[in-house]
């Protein structure tokens, strides 16, 4: 009785090494017919409607691609924590996805602040991640698990005076600018301040603000005094028309510069009645085409849209829309790329085999590569047409004259 009772003991921890050695050998997050798949977005706090905005976009597209049948043979299973735009949220989010749902990549690494604390995380356990709402990866040697696409925010403040030097012929002007002190705001002062360096232009201001205020007034004022011509803005969506409207107040009128974080039509919505003369000289920087313009991607944009979120009117899309769609598009040809035999280090090698990858027209072209992590794409300028309540584009296609 004994020997069969071992008999039956060796037998089971035969197969439980096995099994064992079974689940070491698959991926995870990935079986025969699914991909699990994480992200961390702001879909609650101050900018909540840009965030679910994006996060709509993402999973929209992540839908669509599962109706038509998904990714060689697998179906994305979307999992998307909230963060509220809080840092210390996104970490616990990230851990979450990581530790509890075992997801094989992030899809998503939600704003600046955010992507700063989570990315050191997701190389560590090797995940493999797109920061696609950013334009740039805020952090000092990111891991080769990470990528993110666009124009970076300091590139974009480089384009603007490049058009402002070179278009608009400007004759030494004089800057200032006003940021958010984290590391968003930081990447927007770096290209501005080389940007001025390039140009020999002064810089005769500088403001900040913490994330989450509400009142610019003395910040304002300040600029003010310094008398600038232009001044850079590293503001998000709802602090923007704040800042306009308490430039108006003050009967100023610079030339603001923008960029891609609100170039937006909620912007103008909110700053058009309180803020007009300045909104109408206020120039912006964007990488994505507008959800008026007329090209074969935004033509599938808006039926997948149409088809799976009817309650979204595709007239009326947020520029945070199209950038979540995208984010999507760029994830999921890195997945098909790496085949079958889906592994982390094969999505990585799929993104980085995608050298100029055409959008469709939603962006300029996309290219990665074995030590190109970071897609800097081309952009635009853009000023608002408050008749039509839309930014329109006033260049071509561009990048920076120099990085």
């Amino acid at each position: 009785m004994v020997k069969k009772v071992s008999e039956v003991l060796i037998l089971v921890g035969i197969v439980s090494i096995l099994g064992l050695l079974g689940a070491e050998g698959a991926e995870v997050g990935v079986t025969d017919s699914t991909i699990k798949v994480g992200g961390v977005m702001l879909i609650t706090g101050p900018i909540a409607r840009y965030g679910t905005a994006a996060a709509d976009g993402i999973a929209i597209y992540c839908k669509y691609i599962n109706e038509m049948g998904g990714i060689n043979g697998r179906k994305i299973d979307l999992i998307m924590e909230d963060d509220g735009y809080d840092p210390v949220r996104a970490l616990a989010a990230a851990k979450k996805l990581i530790d509890r749902d075992r997801v094989f990549a992030f899809i998503t690494t939600s704003g600046t602040p955010q992507t700063h604390q989570i990315v050191p995380l997701l190389g560590k356990e090797n995940i493999p991640s797109l920061s696609g709402i950013i334009p740039q990866m805020p952090v000092a040697d990111p891991p080769r698990t990470a990528f993110t696409f666009g124009m970076r925010y300091g590139h974009q403040m480089i384009l603007a005076t490049d058009y402002i030097m070179k278009d608009l012929k400007a004759k030494s002007p004089k800057m200032a600018i006003l940021y958010q002190d984290d590391e968003y705001g930081k990447e927007v002062k770096w290209g501005a301040l080389l940007a001025c360096k390039h140009y020999g232009l002064q810089m005769v201001a500088e403001e900040t603000y913490k994330r989450g205020a509400v009142d610019f007034s003395s910040q304002v004022l300040n600029l003010k005094r310094a008398n600038p011509d232009y001044v850079y803005l590293a503001t998000v969506i709802r602090e923007t028309p704040i800042v306009l409207k308490e430039a108006t107040k003050l009967g100023w009128a610079p030339v603001f510069i923008g960029n891609s974080s609100y170039c937006d039509e909620s912007t103008i919505e909110l700053s058009s009645r309180d803020a007009p003369e300045v909104l109408k000289k206020m120039i912006q920087v964007h990488y994505l085409s507008r959800f008026f313009e007329e090209n074969p991607e935004m033509s599938q944009l808006k039926a997948g849209f149409k088809k799976i979120r009817p309650d979204i009117d595709t007239n009326k899309l947020l520029h945070y829309h199209i950038l979540g769609w995208v984010n999507g598009l760029i994830f999921c040809e890195g997945v098909k790329r790496a085949g079958k035999d889906l592994t982390r280090e094969g999505l990585i090698k799929g993104w980085e085999s995608m050298s100029n990858f055409n959008t469709g027209g939603l962006a300029g072209i996309i290219s990665f590569g074995p030590n190109k992590h970071f897609a800097d794409t081309s952009g635009r300028i853009f000023k608002a047409d408050l008749d039509k309540n839309i930014w329109v584009p006033i260049t071509d296609w561009r990048k920076p004259s120099f990085e």
